[in-house]
Formats: C-alpha cells, structure tokens, sequence
C-alpha cells in the first residue's frame, strides 16, 4: 500500500486502484462504521463524494475502502498560488451552498451534536458552559444538510470536478451555524480569509452576516472539546468569554 495522507486519526493508503482510510488503534470500530455512513449517505444524495465500499481491518487496525480520487486538496493549490483565492473561495462558496440547500432528517441533528460536545468541555467552568447551552437551547433548528468541518483542505480538485471529503462531522441542522464553523476554522490561522469568506458568503447566500456570528460562543466552545493546540484554544476560550 502506498502512503497518500496522514492526520491526527487516520492514515490514507491507496491499494489496487482504491483508497483505504485506516485509522489509529484507539478508534473504535463502530466510529469508523459512523462515519462511512454519513459518507456513503452523501454520496447518495448526489453529492460529488468519494464513493464508500466496505469495512476492513490491517494488522489491527480498522478502516474502509473508498473510490481513489486522483486530485490535490484545494488548500494546497491556494498555499502554492495566493492568486487563486478568491476563484476558489467563490467555488467553495457554491459548493457549500448546494448543501445547505439540501433538506434532510437523516443526518445527525445537529442540536444534539452541539450539546454533547460543548457538555464535555474541559477548560470552561460549569456556569460557562451552562450559559452557552442556554444560547444553544433558545435557539429552532432546521433540517438543512450541513458539512461541519468545510474547508479548503477538504475540498479535492481533480482533472474535472471537486470532491468533498471528510463527512464525520456532518449534521442536519442550520445553515448559519455551518457558515460560523467554516469562518472559525479559516479565523483562527488566517483571518485575512475568513472574512474573505464570511462577507461573500452572505453576500452570495443573501442571509445576515449577524445571524453568522450569533453562533460564536456555541460553535467556539463546541471546537473548544476537538483538543486541538494551546494557541487555538486560546483564542476560542477568548471568543467565547466575549460572546456569552
């Protein structure tokens, strides 16, 4: 097998013309089998998506087999040519939209996603955290289909198409609080393109930037349970304190 990805929970092979995702031994089988299926459910909706085929296991270690996509991720194409940002931050924009567009009760509700991850937080207080859920529970959830974790690095370009990869975080839910995810994401490393990104979101969606930004202090201390680094979390600690 040869190596083609590697992150915090799993390793990309490609084998025989497919790809294997095999994640780390303290994965559970039945996570990976949770995420295969969000995935195979959004390809089933006609999403451009690696298609999903089946469950394996290699020297211990689970993962699945999945359509070899022979592409290179956005993300990298715009570290290599700062000019293309803005053209493929409008494709990403439109592909995103095309989600939200999409109505659906089969993914996850993102409401309980939300409450679980923010209740486990670590580096709040009760009464900080207690104070983010009353937000959350305040709040009437839709049904629209939502990525959770979109961005450049997720986004393959290939010779005629873009892939969408990485759907564990996929929920069904409200538009604004995926829009607020995807800028929190960009904010934290490069706010230059985050609010590259949020303007012309809303502009090209035509919904209030304010109703984006509301979702500060939930989606910042839901981030706030991922354990990412020192650095991050402090500045998702801080927007927290100054949005609740």
């Amino acid at each position: 097998m040869e190596l083609i990805g590697s992150g915090a929970q799993a390793d990309v092979y490609k084998n025989n013309g497919m790809a294997i995702k095999l994640f780390k031994k303290n994965v559970s089988k039945n996570d990976i089998e949770y995420e295969m299926n969000l995935q195979k459910m959004a390809s089933e909706i006609g999403l451009p998506v690696p298609k999903i085929y089946d469950v394996v296991e290699i020297d211990g270690k689970y993962g699945f087999v999945m359509e070899y996509i022979n592409g290179v991720s956005v993300g990298n194409i715009i570290l290599n040519d700062m000019s293309l940002l803005n053209k493929y931050l409008q494709k990403s924009i439109e592909i995103q939209i095309n989600i939200h567009k999409i109505i659906t009760d089969k993914f996850p509700p993102m409401k309980e996603k939300l409450h679980r991850k923010i209740a486990k937080v670590q580096m709040l207080s009760d009464d900080e955290k207690q104070k983010i859920l009353e937000k959350l529970d305040k709040i009437n959830f839709d049904q629209n289909l939502c990525h959770g974790d979109f961005q450049f690095m997720n986004l393959l370009k290939t010779s005629d198409d873009i892939k969408i990869i990485d759907w564990v975080d996929s929920s069904s839910g409200n538009i604004e609080a995926d829009v607020y995810r995807t800028y929190l994401l960009y904010k934290v490393h490069h706010d230059e393109i985050a609010e590259l990104y949020i303007e012309n979101y809303c502009k090209t969606a035509n919904i209030p930037k304010e109703n984006v930004l509301n979702w500060a202090p939930i989606i910042a201390g839901a981030r706030l349970s991922e354990g990412m680094d020192n650095i991050e979390n402090e500045k998702l600690i801080k927007i927290v304190m100054e949005n609740i």
